[in-house]
Order: C-alpha cells, then sequence, then structure tokens
C-alpha cells in the first residue's frame, strides 16, 4: 500500500537524503553569532569609549572570523553582522555591509600572501582594515548627506585602529580555540 508507515514510498519522506560527495551540512551558528555580535556592536559600543574613540566590534569579529576561516564565513559574518548593526545604528542604510565586505575581501586576500604570520597578520588586517572602514564609511556619509567634505581626523582614525587592533590581538587566542572546536572544517591551517 503506498503511503503506509514502513513502506519503501514513505522511507524516502522521513530519513534526508544523503549528502552529496564533497558537500558539508549547513550551519546556522555562524550566521546567529553575526547577528548576536551585531546587537552587542550596536548596544555596547556607542558606550565604551576608551582614548577618545569606540572599538569597532563588528570590525573585528569580521577580521577575526575571515583571517581564521577564510573568504565565504568573512563575507557572511560581514553582511549579517554589519546588517544588523546598521539597522540599529544611525550609519546610511547598506553602508556598514559594504564597508565590511571590502574589508573582508581584503582581509582575504591579504591572508592568502601573509596567512603564514600566525599573530601579526591578524592584527595588522585589523589596523588596515579598521582606516579603510573609517575613510569608507567617511566617503558615504559624506556622499549621502549634504556635510561638507572635509580631511579626515588621521588622529582620531589612527587611534581606533589601533583599539581595533588591540582587541584583535586579545581576542585572537580565544578566536582560534572557538574556530578549532565549533569549525573544524573550516578551520585554517595555522
Amino acid at each position: 500500500m503506498e503511503g503506509t508507515p514502513g513502506t519503501s514510498s514513505s522511507a524516502v519522506y522521513l530519513t534526508p537524503p544523503p549528502p552529496r560527495q564533497g558537500s558539508r551540512p549547513i550551519s546556522y551558528l555562524s550566521p546567529l553569532l553575526a547577528v548576536v555580535v551585531g546587537i552587542v556592536h550596536a548596544g555596547l559600543a556607542p558606550v565604551m569609549v576608551i582614548a577618545g574613540v569606540k572599538p569597532n566590534l563588528v570590525l573585528v569579529a569580521v577580521v577575526l572570523v575571515t583571517c581564521l576561516t577564510g573568504l565565504h564565513p568573512g563575507i557572511t559574518w560581514a553582511f549579517v553582522a554589519g546588517l544588523t548593526a546598521n539597522l540599529l545604528v544611525g550609519e546610511p542604510l547598506g553602508s556598514v555591509p559594504l564597508v565590511l565586505l571590502l574589508v573582508a575581501v581584503g582581509v582575504a586576500g591579504g591572508r592568502r600572501l601573509l596567512g603564514g604570520l600566525v599573530w601579526i597578520y591578524p592584527v595588522a588586517a585589523a589596523i588596515i582594515g579598521s582606516i579603510l572602514a573609517d575613510v569608507l564609511s567617511l566617503l558615504v556619509s559624506q556622499m549621502v548627506t549634504d556635510a561638507v567634505a572635509a580631511v579626515p581626523p588621521l588622529d582620531i582614525l589612527l587611534r581606533a585602529a589601533v583599539l581595533n587592533a588591540a582587541v584583535v590581538a586579545v581576542s585572537i587566542y580565544p578566536a582560534r580555540a572557538l574556530a578549532g572546536r565549533y569549525a573544524p572544517e573550516e578551520a585554517s591551517a595555522w
């Protein structure tokens, strides 16, 4: 009898299909964590002021994820965490994910060349990514608003870059441990 339990036709509907050769199961943990980071950034970053600048927690997360797991998880984090933070803060809509996507691509490109520098590269990528993100955010803000074009404040950009790099330096060991534990198939070789 067709469709009764125990027959071969109903077994097709009760068991998932076998995975294709070379494919991995989809993990929803990474995008969920990216949403949480976006919410934490929107809630905590405006009130955390260190040396006159605020840390960019989403940028730090994107740099760490891209350095540890590669381009695809990095752009996923850049888009999801950036969009979450963008919806909760006063930046022009779409500017935060756009800037973070460009940072993730730059970090992934540098990772191919300098990824063997285990501790130095993520910190250097955070400095360069932070400066790039801040400059691009200022340019987008000037394009969207009627603000007069001005020279970016280099001292503030450098202090923010150093602060973000310090957060990366402090966070790299726990991030590597988490990446090795929860994403072993995506973990980097170093």
